[in-house]
């Protein structure tokens, strides 16, 4: 069973014995990130994660180090643009040590100038060697000129004018008990769990609970002609499109995100069906719903050939109108299924269920996020609750475009426009 203990210190736990499970992963995260930072001070969340891995409290890193590897496991480290997190996975009779060891990163410490310098040479070399991913590259133009925008891990230039003292600030700042949520999921006896209690609440309460940001992309749910694109140039004989839908925080978010499924999740799913299978214009096509702090974002890509786009788009937007207007009962039984029973598999997995808890609970607050909860969640959606939510935000004033193509713009334009006219 799921259970929440806000601590007197600030430190939020967040605990789900499985005992049908033969590990243990212990996560500790920070509400902190490239959302918090500027134009001056971006990475710096990045480099202080890199730098607990320089010296994690009184162990030096090769001691670190050593100690990871006689419990058969190590921390993992992540910084997002809104939290950061510190996990480990152990065998339950490890868990005790593991905790003690994780749990040192909210012990008050600070680095030195050589550990500051040798830890941006490696930054520094990671951010020259690092591959943009594809949301990664969707989020840069779908954010362009707010705060999201700025990259995860800075640049060469900010990260190297970081100041020794500015680091140690910021580590004091965020990276602190009353600015943190522990979570504790798997197998673990009652005993341990209460002497990690225990421990983690008598730990001085120190440094400041981080508000959550909430930023929002330029023209979000009013886009309209003059707003909706964002079109960039390439040489190729295809085109790859992503059409973006902003949703905001008053939908029922289980009800979009099986929306996202019966859309476009799935070699079975309404898109993949009609534009790949039947018509054959594109050889793989998906949705993807992101959740960020206070809104979230539903995405549609593939590519098309050149020849075949203004057809491919024609046919998109008579999917679109009349998936908005029909779901069917077929289309809702081959996805309701994975939504409500296959929720509990994540209860066997303890690594899968502290990341989503520490999102959920932590970092968004406010989504369902325990399995069996999200089954009877999931159980109680209906077809018209989903045709209610379709209607309300596949919409023109919702509907924006990232497209890289050879073709030119003016055409792509006209030509959107007036199927967003007549047909969505």
């Amino acid at each position: 069973m799921k259970k929440i203990i806000n601590l007197k210190n600030g430190i939020k736990l967040i605990s789900h014995k499985l005992n049908n499970t033969h590990s243990a992963t212990i996560s500790i995260n920070f509400r902190t990130g490239s959302l918090y930072e500027n134009e001056y001070n971006n990475g710096i969340t990045h480099l202080v994660e890199h730098l607990f891995f320089r010296k994690w409290d009184d162990l030096i890193q090769k001691d670190f180090y050593s100690e990871m590897m006689s419990l058969g496991a190590e921390i993992i480290g992540n910084t997002y643009n809104d939290y950061v997190s510190f996990s480990i996975t152990v065998v339950p009779d490890y868990f005790m040590k593991a905790f003690e060891l994780i749990s040192k990163c909210l012990n008050v410490f600070y680095w030195d100038d050589d550990c500051v310098v040798d830890e941006k040479r490696v930054v520094c070399k990671q951010i020259e060697n690092k591959f943009e991913s594809y949301r990664e590259w969707l989020n840069s133009c779908y954010f362009n000129g707010v705060a999201y925008e700025l990259p995860i891990m800075g640049t060469a230039k900010t990260v190297r004018h970081l100041s020794v003292d500015d680091i140690n600030k910021w580590k004091g700042t965020y990276f602190c008990c009353n600015n943190s949520c522990v979570v504790i999921t798997g197998k673990y006896t009652d005993r341990d769990f209460e002497i990690a209690k225990k421990k983690l609440s008598e730990i001085n309460n120190i440094g400041r609970s981080a508000d959550m940001i909430i930023c929002t992309p330029q023209n979000f749910n009013n886009r309209n002609a003059d707003n909706r694109y964002s079109l960039i140039s390439n040489n190729s004989e295809n085109t790859d499109v992503t059409i973006f839908f902003d949703i905001n925080s008053k939908y029922d978010f289980e009800a979009v995100r099986l929306l996202s499924a019966i859309l476009g999740e799935g070699c079975g799913s309404v898109l993949s069906m009609k534009l790949r299978e039947t018509l054959g214009y594109t050889d793989d096509i998906y949705t993807d719903l992101v959740s960020f702090c206070g809104f979230n974002r539903l995405s549609v890509s593939f590519s098309v050939s050149n020849s075949d786009f203004y057809g491919c788009m024609e046919s998109f937007f008579k999917i679109m109108s009349d998936f908005k207007n029909c779901i069917t009962q077929d289309d809702y039984l081959r996805n309701i299924g994975f939504f409500t029973n296959n929720q509990i598999i994540d209860l066997d997995n303890p690594n899968v269920l502290n990341k989503r808890y520490a999102l959920c609970d932590f970092v968004l607050e406010s989504f369902l996020s325990d399995p069996l909860k999200l089954k009877e969640k999931y159980e109680t959606i209906s077809i018209s609750l989903l045709e209610m939510c379709a209607k309300e935000i596949l919409t023109d004033n919702n509907i924006s475009f990232l497209i890289q193509t050879a073709m030119k713009d003016e055409n792509i334009k006209k030509h959107l426009e007036k199927l967003i006219n007549t047909v969505l």
